[in-house]
């Protein structure tokens, strides 16, 4: 494969492949053309060439085509119709000659604030790096440069720019070049600058905080409008002719002059941030200086070493390998619900419009950033970027020398995630895991919304050529729709950070490798030390060939409806047994001797009122099942629609608790859940009810409801409950004996109004 340049502006590239089967596709990813520095220095003027692609086999051409290239010159900008964040290449903050503005600038600075530092953003006070703004806007000023225009041609061709070297031999420049001068003057003492661009005008600006756009481009005035207005000052623009000879206008005059021109809507084409764009790998342009052999350029001096201290290994914990495991019964059931197949994402994570791949982030920074509350707004991938690599539905890792890498480290540091997949794509599954996961605790109660830390690599067998990925640690997460300006963003549920135990047991069941150790994950400063965690399993995976831990990240959904009743089955084996129902189970026959429950009819003789509580009326199969609740026997209580079920269910949980008694009212339906407790708040008893489902199951919400039940101000019974009791009792069986003695004269014919009258009444 040869690459060619006409002219030669590049060195003829050529890279050889061996082989290439039949009905093979083969990808060349690394192609870089090395381009003549000197060639494009002297250039100038636009100069229209081409590359020719060639491709032959033994000696023979099997393919060639030449594409057209235009070759701009050293101070041509191309316009705003492809990437015209290459204008922020004409900021030269390191020319030559900007330490003398700058310096006059300090004097400036000092007369106003008696402080001559340009300390950036590390004061955190906007009016501070506002003055600074305008010193250099009046050291600039005072150089009396001549508005000299140029054709206004931001849109399809560009234009001519003229950089810092012309400016300074000549002394003009019109507002493209003003703008680019101040925000050069702007970029050397780490003051973000941006440039703003209009019908036939440019004008600059300068963030006001530490902060930064989430793309190089916009074209959204508001960002900019929003962030201006008084009170907010999150950002200054200035008009750059302003700067210009003749006029005798102050900083603040510039800015409201800047501001009038954002009125317009209609003649606004786009803003730059130049921090943003620097992300994207737009580098400012080379120096050059002509000498007798013509244009040279001059490279940027290399930064000095900072010779840091390295930092100190320390011995990471070490893999516990547990004994193996007899199968049981309880391990039986154990393996039936963790579900050890592929359908388990806890095994195989599937890549679907439900999954996000964030990029290149620190896990182990995440997860301190999440432990400590932050909250997360999650964004598409960069416009200007665009990631290849993808193995398996998984993008790999990015090269550390991407651009793009120093752009998720900074966009960390302001509480921003960045995706893989594009805005349309991300906002369609940021709904659909939203939606899926309120779904999930409407109707179950339980959280199934996840950040999953570092993924296992590993292959169903030795010869296996298609590799699997399971997630390693789950952080339970939630997804918030804050506002316009955030949109969606994350956060943890106060939740603890779990080990994948479905993949530990698929491990130690299938492939022998039993990992200990991680039961109880080892801790940190801030919340679970993941490097500890990510190198056990790297230690236990160590010789399976293909098999390692790959540090990527993903917000998806799992489910732990099994899970949770595994969990409980693992850990609480020995408390499960006591139990005479399940001890039946495992054993494999009856345990006890199952008595009969008390019928009706012995009811009346045998209850006295002042041991019941029924704040809701019953009827007799509904007292019957009150009863025998309160006597623990274990029983099934069925019934249609509308027979009251609830109705006794409040009334069997009032009367429990009547008795000193705790009760555990659980269901697979969360609605089952909200009848019954709207149901006892009504009777007075809501503040007794502690809610472990849902959103009620954070740590928050449960101090809060421990808080109102302490709170709850204790009542004194009636100080005739008592008496008038006893008064029911005595009626009871009264009326019992007296309708008993009527059946067994076998009158059946006596009058019920009769009874009512004597009785009732």
């Amino acid at each position: 494969i040869t690459i060619q340049s006409d002219p030669e502006f590049a060195v003829t590239l050529e890279h050889l492949v061996d082989v290439i089967r039949k009905d093979e596709i083969f990808e060349l990813n690394s192609l870089t053309l090395k381009v003549s520095a000197k060639y494009l220095a002297e250039l100038s003027e636009r100069v229209s060439g081409s590359i020719t692609l060639s491709i032959t086999a033994n000696n023979e051409s099997i393919f060639k085509e030449t594409y057209p290239i235009d070759l701009l010159a050293y101070d041509q900008w191309n316009g705003l119709s492809i990437l015209p964040e290459l204008l922020t290449a004409f900021i030269t903050p390191n020319h030559p000659q900007l330490p003398g503005i700058i310096k006059r600038a300090s004097e400036i600075l000092n007369n106003w604030t008696n402080n001559p530092s340009f300390d950036e953003y590390q004061s955190r006070n906007p009016d501070r790096v506002k003055k600074q703004m305008a010193a250099i806007y009046e050291a600039i000023s005072e150089m009396k440069i001549v508005y000299c225009s140029v054709p206004a041609s931001f849109g399809e061709s560009g234009q001519r720019v003229r950089v810092c070297d012309f400016i300074f031999s000549t002394q003009m420049g019109n507002c493209l070049d003003l703008s680019l001068l101040y925000a050069s003057c702007l970029e050397a003492v780490v003051i973000h600058p941006l440039i703003i661009i209009v019908k036939g005008h440019a004008f600059a600006g300068a963030w006001l905080i530490d902060e930064s756009f989430a793309d190089a481009v916009n074209d959204d005035s508001s960002l900019i409008t929003k962030r201006t207005a008084a009170g907010l000052n999150e950002i200054a623009i200035i008009e750059a002719t302003c700067m210009n000879a003749g006029n005798n206008i102050s900083f603040d005059s510039a800015s409201a002059s800047a501001d009038f021109r954002m009125i317009n809507e209609e003649d606004f084409l786009l803003f730059l941030d130049v921090k943003r764009s620097r992300f994207s790998g737009v580098r400012p342009l080379p120096l050059r200086i002509k000498t007798d052999e013509g244009w040279q350029i001059i490279e940027n001096k290399s930064i000095e070493r900072d010779n840091d201290l390295p930092e100190e290994i320390t011995a990471g914990a070490k893999l516990f390998d547990v004994e193996k495991i007899d199968v049981t019964k309880q391990t039986l059931w154990e393996r039936k619900l963790l579900d050890l197949t592929l359908r388990n994402s806890l095994l195989s994570l599937r890549i679907t419009k439900s999954t996000i791949q964030f990029i290149g982030l620190n896990l182990f920074k995440l997860e301190d950033s999440l432990a400590k509350g932050d909250e997360l707004q999650i964004l598409s991938r960069p416009t200007d970027w665009d990631n290849p690599l993808r193995n398996a539905g998984v993008y790999q890792s990015i090269n550390q020398s991407d651009p793009v890498l120093d752009l998720i480290k900074h966009e960390f540091t302001q509480k921003r995630l960045r995706a893989y997949l594009s805005e349309a794509e991300l906002l369609s599954s940021v709904i659909a895991l939203y939606r899926s996961s309120r779904l999930s605790l409407e109707e179950n109660g339980a959280n199934t919304l996840y950040i999953a830390l570092g993924l296992l690599k590993w292959f169903e067998t030795s010869v296996s050529e298609r590799a699997r990925y399971a997630p390693l640690l789950l952080i339970p997460v939630e997804i918030i729709k804050k506002s316009a300006q955030k949109g969606f963003i994350i956060r943890t549920r106060e939740e603890e950070t779990m080990m994948n135990i479905t993949l530990l047991e698929m491990l130690r069941q299938d492939f022998g490798i039993n990992i200990g150790g991680l039961e109880n994950l080892p801790k940190d400063d801030l919340g679970v030390d993941v490097k500890t965690v990510f190198n056990i399993v790297r230690q236990a995976v160590m010789t399976k060939k293909g098999w390692d831990v790959e540090e990527q990240c993903f917000l998806s959904t799992f489910s732990f409806s099994k899970f949770i009743l595994w969990n409980d089955i693992h850990n609480n084996a020995e408390d499960l047994l006591k139990n005479k129902v399940v001890r039946s189970l495992v054993s494999g026959k009856l345990e006890w001797q199952p008595g009969d429950n008390k019928t009706f009819d012995s009811l009346d003789k045998d209850i006295h009122p002042a041991s019941l509580s029924l704040p809701i009326s019953s009827d007799a199969s509904q007292l019957e099942a009150i009863i025998n609740s309160a006597n623990n026997e274990s029983f099934v209580l069925h019934g249609p629609p509308g027979t009251g079920k609830s109705q006794t269910i409040t009334n069997i949980i009032a009367n429990t608790l009547y008795q000193g008694k705790k009760v555990l009212f659980v269901s697979a339906k969360k609605a089952a859940l909200d009848v019954v407790h709207t149901r006892l708040n009504a009777i007075g008893i809501g503040p007794f009810c502690l809610e472990l489902h849902s959103n009620k199951s954070k740590k928050s919400a449960v101090l809060d409801q421990l808080k109102r039940s302490i709170e709850v101000t204790k009542n004194t019974p009636p100080y005739n409950y008592n008496s008038e009791a006893e008064r029911l009792y005595n009626l009871g069986t009264e009326l019992n004996e007296y309708v008993t003695t009527l059946h067994q004269k076998q009158t059946f014919g006596f009058s019920l109004f009769e009874v009512f009258d004597k009785y009732i009444k």
